[in-house]
């Protein structure tokens, strides 16, 4: 299992990314390990879910707006595999760079070179690789506690003060260009205008950092919801409390 470390702002023509916050992708508890791509604020929900080690499934967060991809550490058997870009032959990948990292596991056959590949091209993927190798239960992924100090909130906060700003199209896609009007050709200024505003955004909750894929924004089937529900009673031991 592997991932990059990018977090990023899409919003009109703009793109915004920081590389190696701390803030991982990858959670592991109780002998499972986690793989989250989609909203941040939704990612963040079922951080805070997992940490406050609930007793039922009253109050877990609805599952719209991510993909999961849930291992047994031991066995290395998929428990969950939701909302995933590419799941053919045994391979899952979600993500921006979900095709380029499939194209270059078919030939190499190794999850983290395949992550290095999709950052040569997906502008989205970026940063150290992060990974959990199942069979030699080698990993560069902290306990899910040393980051508790770290939000989606401070991630987003963080891209905005000192991450990097790409133009990633002169017509933008979905949202409408931002407010202002261009700078007569003064690229710096028009970056520092969108910054300013898009930081805005971020400040007051309208935007947050993602991790994006095409599966954040599909509904999930009541099998998919079950399937989820049963794996994290058996993270949690709740499989094992006497009835």
């Amino acid at each position: 299992m592997a991932t990059d470390s990018r977090w990023s702002i899409e919003y009109g023509s703009w793109l915004f990314y920081l590389d190696d916050t701390g803030y991982s992708k990858i959670v592991r508890m109780n002998g499972m390990a986690l793989m989250f791509a989609g909203y941040g604020k939704k990612i963040q929900e079922y951080k805070n879910w997992i940490r406050s080690n609930p007793t039922d499934f009253s109050a877990q967060p609805d599952v719209k707006g991510m993909s999961v991809c849930m291992v047994d550490e031991a066995t290395g058997v998929v428990e969950v595999k939701e909302e995933q870009d590419i799941d053919t032959n045994n391979v899952l990948c979600a993500g921006s760079g979900a095709r380029p990292a499939y194209g270059c596991w078919t030939s190499n056959k190794c999850s983290m070179r395949a992550v290095e590949s999709a950052k040569l091209v997906d502008p989205c993927s970026g940063g150290e690789v992060k990974y959990v190798n199942f069979s030699t239960a080698d990993t560069n992924v902290s306990d899910y506690l040393a980051e508790a100090h770290l939000t989606i909130e401070t991630i987003g906060a963080n891209i905005m003060k000192r991450g990097i700003a790409m133009k990633i199209r002169t017509t933008p896609m979905g949202t409408p260009d931002l407010p202002f009007p261009k700078a007569a050709g003064d690229a710096a200024n028009e970056e520092q205008l969108a910054r300013e505003h898009v930081g805005n955004l971020v400040a007051s909750g309208a935007l947050s950092a993602n991790a994006p894929c095409d599966g954040m924004h599909n509904d999930w089937s009541e099998d998919s919801k079950k399937n989820f529900q049963r794996a994290l009673g058996k993270m949690f031991g709740w499989d094992k409390q006497p009835a």
